[in-house]
């Protein structure tokens, strides 16, 4: 089943705005008159989640990891410089950003078959046969993603905001994303503490990481 490959790769990889143009009018223009001729409206696709996968935090290795599926075919990265943000909302609508997420610490699976060489590590290599990388072919409907959170702690049971910027994306055609912010809900956040008694009583409550960025539902995956 395709949808089990962006398991596998997880696993294995663990982890402008456009300005409007004004026109003044000159001075041969009649009566004073101003005209202003604005820039065309830029098409920009509305970005939709289809679930949260993980969110999880281990405050002794000050290392954890976030993981989503968008409901869009986002084909490539776009032309925004700007890093993706871990939100949190105030009561009065408004977000805080509390940690930003280079794109060093970020993995999207793109819509589409995608193509990817993953350098396995000495021990898998070994048991592969000395096998250098490994070649894996992904053919995904909606766009996944997930990012690792280095030193950048999140709060077990609480709502956080994934803010993907403008232009951050685009589809097949090169149309950009509008700026969203996406709910990560606090059933999916988890943390561990690297205490084995409390961490065991925490994973059988039904939220736990698997590897680096665990897997809740291995047939929800990239439909």
């Amino acid at each position: 089943m395709k949808n089990k490959l962006f398991i596998v790769i997880s696993l294995i990889v663990a982890i402008s705005c456009i300005t409007g143009i004004v026109v003044s009018a000159s001075a041969d223009n009649v009566a004073d008159k101003e005209i202003t001729t604005a820039a065309p409206e830029i098409q920009r696709v509305a970005v939709n989640k289809d679930k949260t996968y993980y969110a999880y935090y281990n405050s002794k290795t000050q290392k954890g990891a976030v993981a989503l599926c968008l409901d869009n075919q986002f084909t490539a990265y776009g032309e925004s410089t700007k890093d993706i943000q871990l939100c949190t909302k105030n009561e009065d609508g408004t977000y805080t950003a509390l940690h930003t997420v280079a794109k060093d610490n970020m993995t999207t699976w793109f819509a589409g078959k995608q193509e990817y060489a993953v350098s396995p590590s000495d021990n898998l290599s070994g048991l592969l046969g000395g096998l250098g990388s490994i070649g894996v072919t992904v053919d995904c409907e909606k766009t996944n993603l997930a990012f690792a959170l280095v030193s950048q702690s999140i709060e077990s049971g609480k709502t956080y905001y994934v803010y993907i910027p403008e232009d951050y994306y685009v589809d097949a055609e090169g149309v950009g994303n509008l700026g969203a912010y996406i709910e990560i809900e606090s059933a999916n956040v988890n943390t561990y503490t690297g205490d084995l008694c409390a961490d065991l009583e925490t994973i059988t409550s039904g939220i736990y990481d698997i590897a680096l960025f665990g897997i809740e539902s291995l047939a929800s995956v990239a439909r």
